[in-house]
């Protein structure tokens, strides 16, 4: 009987507390102004556990901003397509406008970090605008 690759719960909730650690600290004391430990410590976890969860620092800071992207556009589209009017449509963007608050620190993330990370850059490129 093959062995299937399952993720447990705890390994899933202690990956978002990571990501969203990361993206409080990095909002908060930029990219390279966070250290794997402060990360960590935030985090509740041990160091040596956000590299079994991610490979690097990096690769945390590109999940936080193409995860980020990913949810609001997509629940974003999702409301956008249920609506039936231009009227509506305004309506929508008018409330997400005004809501610009509860995305700030992945917004933050994303703009501020983006301009120096060419690989972040390339995933939001990829897996968020093309899409």
């Amino acid at each position: 009987m093959p062995l299937i690759n399952r993720v447990s719960q705890p390994e899933v909730e202690t990956r978002t507390r990571i990501l969203k650690s990361a993206l409080k600290l990095f909002a908060k004391h930029g990219y390279d102004g966070t250290t794997t430990r402060d990360l960590a410590e935030h985090a509740g976890v041990a160091e040596g556990t956000l590299f079994r969860h991610f490979s690097n620092k990096k690769m945390i800071l590109i999940e936080v901003a193409t995860q980020g992207w990913v949810d609001i556009l997509t629940d974003l589209l999702t409301e956008l397509s249920e609506m039936g009017s231009y009227k509506a449509v305004a309506q929508v963007m008018r409330r997400r406008m005004l809501n610009l608050h509860k995305n700030a620190d992945m917004l933050k993330v994303c703009f501020m970090e983006a301009q120096f990370h060419p690989d972040l850059r390339d995933r939001i490129q990829i897996e968020v605008i093309e899409k």
